[in-house]
């Protein structure tokens, strides 16, 4: 086998790692771990079983070399995928504020000016409903309240409980 010939195929098995990753995200969409990840190898090897096939290379060493090229693929896909997700999960925060009906027995006074200075709790408290927000916004106005002595607020002459949520 000369090396254009063998650069192709392990090019080939190469690209197999990286379509059993997005194959299998399509596939097994819904599907929880830890039986997601099982079906993702299945998928992996099935389509690493085509690929040897196709390519019609049956020696020991081949063999080995690809499955290790396709595999890496599939493994430093995977990791860069799950650790993204990871990233994004751990800097997912929320604010949501609450329009209570009855006057609660603590609360604190959030004037109109201070609350210009929390943007995000101002578009909670505007909106009603669940607010994404930065990361250090989330923690500025969870100080905020815990300073004021209280998560539930009168704003006007209307009583808010805030709540801080992540992912």
């Amino acid at each position: 086998m000369n090396k254009t010939t063998a650069r192709n195929k392990y090019l080939m098995f190469f690209a197999i790692g990286i379509i059993s990753f997005y194959l299998s995200g399509y596939i097994l969409r819904g599907i929880h771990p830890p039986q997601s990840v099982y079906l993702m190898l299945l998928v992996y090897w099935i389509l690493f079983g085509i690929g040897i096939l196709v390519c019609k290379e049956r020696s020991r060493g081949f063999v080995v070399k690809a499955f290790a090229v396709s595999f890496a693929a599939l493994f430093l896909i995977s990791a860069g995928f799950f650790a993204w997700g990871a990233y994004n999960h751990i800097n997912s925060k929320a604010i949501d504020a609450e329009r209570l009906q009855t006057v609660p027995d603590e609360f604190a006074v959030v004037t109109e000016e201070e609350l210009n200075e929390y943007p995000a709790l101002k578009e909670a408290i505007t909106s009603q409903s669940i607010v994404k927000v930065r990361p250090g916004e989330w923690r500025r106005t969870i100080d905020y309240l815990t300073e004021k002595g209280s998560h539930t607020i009168k704003v006007g002459n209307e009583y808010y409980l805030i709540g801080f949520m992540t992912a």
